[in-house]
């Protein structure tokens, strides 16, 4: 069921990007841009997180690299040149 969840949350939110570079003058630019920050918006109010636990992979896949990245914790002291490691 988590794949058949994915796949339909995904093609739904591609489906939605689709339609607007189909039916309106908005380039695929600012269709991304729309979806980050609607992606941050519904971070923001606490909705985006129960998308990810329903859809998985389905809403995140849409927009590679944006907006649900966990993060990676970092010691310092294993570096021999902090600036240099973390560049």
């Amino acid at each position: 069921m988590e794949y058949f969840n994915a796949f339909w949350v995904g093609g739904a939110i591609c489906l939605v990007g689709q339609l607007l570079i189909d039916l309106t003058k908005l380039t695929p630019a600012r269709i991304m841009v729309t979806y980050v920050t609607v992606g941050v918006l519904l971070g923001a109010l606490g909705l985006y997180t129960p998308l990810v636990d329903y859809a998985g992979c389905g809403a995140t896949v849409p927009l590679c690299g944006f907006g649900w990245a966990k993060p990676v914790p970092v010691d310092m002291r294993y570096f021999k040149n902090p600036k240099r490691g973390m560049a």
